[in-house]
């Protein structure tokens, strides 16, 4: 498995919409299987120790799992349906804990957030206790909710388990514009009313 995470470019969508950059998607909520009782898990889309694209490695501003036994999850909301790019995942980087870093893990996608699809999976570098950088994983697909599930991490056992920050990069979803829905909405008059014809004549025969 590729220990070199990398961007990858995609944009998919059957609407027309005007064209738009990509840019750093910071989830509006989030939520964890499971949170030890000292830690915050919105500390993992609040900012809070993330500086020059570093993270401090400070616990304060980091977040892990409960002890559960199991692999845990965190459902990310993004506020609005994105084609997305990649994520930024930001490693548990807390000096006296590198070994709870996440190891393995897979990525799914959702828009309503009941139904997920696999999207990736892969495998995070280990923590160094300096100043670290994201990690770029790369991901294609439309989602507003990102399952991301924690398969393991650096003590081979499920004591603790964490990340410190996660972010995302794509653009907003296409919709159409009003000119397109008024002419899918005129098109499917067209078709409604034909079939009605069709079935008056075939009635009379």
């Amino acid at each position: 498995m590729k220990r070199a995470l990398a961007y990858a470019a995609t944009a998919a969508s059957l609407a027309i919409a005007a064209p738009a950059s990509a840019a750093i998607i910071a989830p509006v909520g989030v939520t964890a299987s499971s949170t030890f009782w000292t830690y915050d898990v919105d500390n993992l889309i609040n900012g809070s120790g993330v500086a020059g694209g570093f993270h401090d490695g400070n616990y304060n501003n980091a977040w892990m799992t409960e002890t559960t036994g199991e692999p845990a999850h965190l459902i990310f909301d993004l506020g609005a349906a994105y084609d997305l790019s990649s994520a930024l995942i930001w490693q548990f980087n807390v000096d006296f804990g590198l070994d709870r870093g996440v190891r393995d893990f897979a990525i799914s996608l959702s828009t309503d957030g009941m139904s997920f699809a696999d999207a990736t999976a892969g495998t995070l570098m280990q923590g160094t206790s300096q100043p670290l950088p994201a990690q770029l994983v790369e991901l294609a697909g439309t989602a507003r909710y990102v399952r991301l599930d924690l398969l393991n991490n650096y003590g081979d056992q499920w004591t603790w388990t964490g990340l410190s920050e996660v972010r995302f990069d794509g653009t907003v979803a296409a919709v159409p514009e009003p000119a397109s829905w008024a002419m899918m909405i005129g098109g499917f008059g067209l078709v409604g009313g034909a079939m009605r014809r069709r079935h008056v004549q075939l009635s009379f025969a």
